[in-house]
């Protein structure tokens, strides 16, 4: 794994500080949009400026391009954007209690899905390791029952699955808004 993706990962990971917030310390779910909300609005708009102003892009390039891919160098909105959109909308749409499972199936299931899967590649499905996803389900599964106190186990499990096979499967929207919709979705079913 190159330490650009190592990098990726990490800041996904961390992500998880958004659900564990709402969670634990700003149950209301208003606080919890205008905070993601606004983080959202910062993000899409350095987007728009960095592709806009040569200045901006100099100092976006100088700080991020380390840690960026090749089609989000060229312009594309970055998978941190992405993420933070996910997350709105995830929270938006959601009650608490499938938000934050949804929100946490997408930060430490599919990062964990991506730092395994670098490692193993002799089982994929196009790009994508069923080792890593395994791994991912598993992660996603375990840290949600951990901090899960309302939803029963196999819709924890379920929520899991489909976050692992959103994640697998050749989507041409990023998962990063995929996984916490469809994974939030099957709950709402289940439920």
């Amino acid at each position: 794994m190159t330490s650009k993706e190592f990098y990726r990962k990490l800041l996904h990971i961390s992500s998880c500080s958004i659900a564990l917030s709402y969670l634990w310390f700003f149950k209301d779910r208003s606080i919890m949009l205008i905070i993601v909300g606004t983080l959202t609005i910062i993000s899409l708009v350095i987007e728009l400026l960095r592709n806009k102003n040569n200045h901006i892009q100099k100092i976006f390039e100088r700080h991020f391009n380390f840690m960026l891919r090749k089609n989000e160098i060229k312009g594309s909105f970055t998978g941190a954007t992405w993420l933070l959109l996910g997350n709105f909308l995830t929270i938006f749409i959601f009650p608490i209690f499938v938000a934050v499972p949804a929100l946490l199936y997408l930060s430490i299931g599919d990062a964990i899905a991506a730092l395994v899967g670098k490692n193993f590649r002799r089982f994929t499905i196009g790009r994508k390791s069923l080792v890593g996803s395994f791994f991912g389900f598993l992660c996603g599964l375990i840290f949600v029952s951990l901090v899960n106190k309302v939803l029963p186990f196999h819709v924890v499990m379920f929520g899991s699955i489909v976050a692992m096979i959103t994640e697998i499967l050749p989507i041409t929207i990023d998962d990063n808004l995929t996984i916490p919709l469809l994974s939030g979705l099957t709950i709402m079913i289940l439920i």
